[in-house]
C-alpha cells in the first residue's frame, strides 16, 4: 500500500520538473522566408523557393531549484519550390534566443543544408541544437524563460512577410 502512494507523488515530481523548463516556440513573423531568383524583382514569378519551420520540440533538464536549465530545441523545416526540374542544395540561416518577457537575453544563428532532388518540390528537414542555456535572474526562476526560434530574415524578407499576409491568421 505504502508503494501505490509514492508512485503517483514520484510521477508528479517528474511532471513538475518538466514544467519548470522554459517554453519553447517559433516566432510567427520568422517562420517563413520567400527566397528569390538573384537579381530579380521581387514577384511571385520569380520565387526561388520558401522555407518555413513547421514544428519545434524542445526536451529540457532543469536543476531541483528552478535556477539552471538545458534545453535541446528539435526544428522541423519545410520548402518549396515551383517545378524546375534541376536538382538543388540551399543552406537557411535561423536563430535560437532566449528571451524573458520582450527582452532578448541571448541569440545565436546556426544554418541547415538541404537539397532539392531533380524534379521535386518540396522536401521536409530538421535541425536539433543541444543546450540552449538558460540561467534564471533574481527573483527568476527558469519557467520564466523562453527559447525562440526563427528564421534570420533580412529586412526586405521580413517586410515581404507582412505585406503578403501570409502570417496573418
Amino acid at each position: 500500500m505504502l508503494a501505490a502512494l509514492i508512485l503517483p507523488i514520484l510521477a508528479g515530481c517528474s511532471s513538475d520538473k518538466e514544467n519548470n523548463c522554459p517554453g519553447v516556440s517559433s516566432v510567427v513573423e520568422t517562420s517563413i522566408a520567400t527566397i528569390f531568383k538573384p537579381n530579380a524583382p521581387i514577384d511571385p514569378s520569380n520565387i526561388l523557393y520558401t522555407v518555413e519551420i513547421t514544428q519545434v520540440q524542445g526536451s529540457c533538464d532543469v536543476d531541483k531549484t528552478a535556477i539552471n536549465s538545458s534545453t535541446d530545441v528539435n526544428v522541423s523545416f519545410r520548402a518549396t519550390r515551383p517545378p524546375n526540374g534541376a536538382a538543388a542544395t540551399y543552406k537557411v540561416p535561423y536563430f535560437v534566443a532566449i528571451s524573458q518577457f520582450d527582452r532578448i537575453l541571448a541569440k545565436k544563428v546556426y544554418s541547415v543544408e538541404f537539397h532539392f532532388e531533380p524534379g521535386q518540390t518540396e522536401t521536409t528537414f530538421s535541425d536539433t541544437i543541444q543546450s540552449a542555456d538558460v540561467s534564471a535572474g533574481k527573483d527568476k526562476k527558469t519557467f520564466d524563460y523562453l527559447v525562440l526560434i526563427g528564421l534570420q530574415l533580412t529586412k526586405a524578407q521580413l517586410d515581404y512577410n507582412r505585406a503578403s499576409g501570409r502570417l496573418n491568421p
